[in-house]
């Protein structure tokens, strides 16, 4: 009889259980929205992306080696150019580049004509995690332009991106 109240109270404990995870969603991270998209002039107009949706953009790989880094990485990642409506980025002057670590750059929408920097979101094939300055990294063509190589890009390579403003 013990052994049997036993069982039946485990597996109460079971259902309930289950029951209460069911019903309590928390979204997959994947799902999370790790971007958000701000237009200054136009703050209706303020969109979240999740890692899935930068996925579906347009992408493109680049070698970089970042400064204290010794070895060549692939990045991959969406154009800045593309976050934006080309409408909005002729009536702007910058992108503002804010980090999870509250650090910002501003970068002249003349780079991304000029060299295109992406919004990296994969590092040699793998996603880059929070512990590996991630998700999202801010990535010049530094081996196509080594004249980038100087303290001014390397400060608009941007780690932990959550936020990007035109303005």
């Amino acid at each position: 009889m013990s052994v049997f109240r036993h069982f039946f109270g485990f597996s109460v404990c079971l259902i309930i259980g289950s029951q209460v995870s069911a019903s309590q969603h928390t979204p997959r991270p994947a799902e999370r929205k790790v971007l958000t998209l701000e237009i200054a002039s136009h703050p209706e107009a303020t969109r979240h992306l999740s890692l899935p949706a930068l996925e579906r953009l347009s992408h493109r790989t680049y070698a970089a080696m970042l400064p204290e880094e010794s070895h060549i990485s692939h990045w991959q990642g969406v154009p800045l150019s593309l976050l934006f409506d080309e409408a909005h980025l002729e009536t702007s002057q910058r992108l503002r580049i804010d980090a999870l670590n509250d650090y910002s750059a501003l970068i002249p929408l003349s780079d991304l004509n000029a060299y295109e920097p992406i919004l990296a979101y994969r590092r040699d094939d793998r996603y880059i995690g929070i512990s590996e300055r991630g998700p999202l990294f801010i990535i010049y063509p530094l081996v196509r332009h080594p004249e980038l190589r100087t303290q001014l890009y390397f400060n608009r390579t941007v780690w932990q991106v959550n936020r990007i403003t035109l303005e």
